[in-house]
């Protein structure tokens, strides 16, 4: 998948903060005020959702518990985190440890990635920043690596790192690992409306695309001045995400108000995408599900 976009402003966002070299950004990057964000956010009272129980079935007491969380969640916030999710905590801090290294390696090693063609012409996958389309666009402080995990047999295996030697096989199997809990949470919301569980599988096809984004918020000499990822909506189903354990800076909008999203170690973040809720208002009215931002982010 290509598509044209004008010259990039820098290679990276992490070669121009390790050349500034001065308390100061770019024109390109400033996209806030200087006391835009003087008020300390609360933090969101997102609902902890544990989907071993959930997915179980047997009309257990404790399913009907997590049932009524997830009804919440979708309801008000558009997103929560769960626990028991099956994924392993050696292949999340693995992954994690992965995608840092990969960022740290020297510029040329990563440029074999890269998500420009010649130069210029941009793709959606490979290592870089997002599209630039214009010269009057204000620009993200944080460089990505973005790849097509599914349907598997699309792969495009020569923008999947060679290294760190790890990175391969650890996103494919937290690929997979996620492909179970991505599944049974829109059966899961299929039921809450009362649709039958493969409702949403159906309307999305079974080689529906998902992608793995990880991002990387160089340091920034003035950081209230810029955004890592603008405030934004994800136009996919759902989002599961993958935070680092110790820092935060997500955030939600909701009635206005921006909210601090908590960090918990080991969970995984899950965001309502935007064709979730129009699936969902399309076919039950009953439910309107508030819309945040499918594809994997680290």
């Amino acid at each position: 998948m290509e598509s044209m976009g004008v010259a990039r402003w820098t290679s990276t966002v992490q070669e121009l903060a390790g050349a500034l070299g001065k308390p100061d950004v770019p024109a390109r990057y400033v996209s806030r005020g200087l006391h835009e964000d003087d008020q300390q956010p609360a933090v969101a009272p997102v609902p902890v959702i544990d989907i071993g129980r959930l997915f179980n079935q047997d009309g257990a007491v404790a399913a009907d518990n997590e049932e009524a969380k997830l009804r919440l969640a979708v309801q008000s916030w558009g997103l929560f985190l769960v626990t028991n999710h099956g994924v392993d905590t050696s292949v999340m801090d693995g992954m994690m440890a992965a995608s840092r290294e990969f960022f740290r390696q020297p510029p040329e090693e990563k440029q074999r990635y890269t998500n420009l063609i010649g130069g210029e012409r941009f793709q959606l996958e490979g290592y870089g920043t997002d599209r630039v389309s214009s010269t009057e666009q204000i620009l993200d402080w944080s460089d990505r690596l973005y790849l097509k995990v599914e349907p598997e047999d699309e792969r495009s295996l020569a923008l999947w790192p060679a290294h760190p030697q790890t990175f391969r096989n650890l996103l494919h199997e937290f690929t997979t690992k996620c492909r179970v809990v991505k599944d049974g949470l829109v059966r899961a919301t299929a039921r809450l409306l009362e649709l039958d569980d493969d409702y949403f599988v159906d309307k999305f096809g079974e080689k529906a695309d998902t992608y793995a984004r990880f991002s990387y918020y160089p340091e920034c000499p003035r950081p209230e001045l810029v955004f890592g990822l603008k405030p934004h909506s994800d136009g996919s189903v759902l989002t599961v995400l993958m935070v680092d354990d110790t820092v935060g800076g997500l955030q939600i909008l909701r009635d206005g108000v921006w909210f601090d999203v908590p960090t918990v170690p080991h969970t995984l973040l899950i965001n309502i995408g935007d064709q979730t809720e129009v699936n969902t208002v399309t076919s039950a009215r009953s439910m309107p599900i508030e819309p945040l931002m499918s594809l994997f982010q680290f």
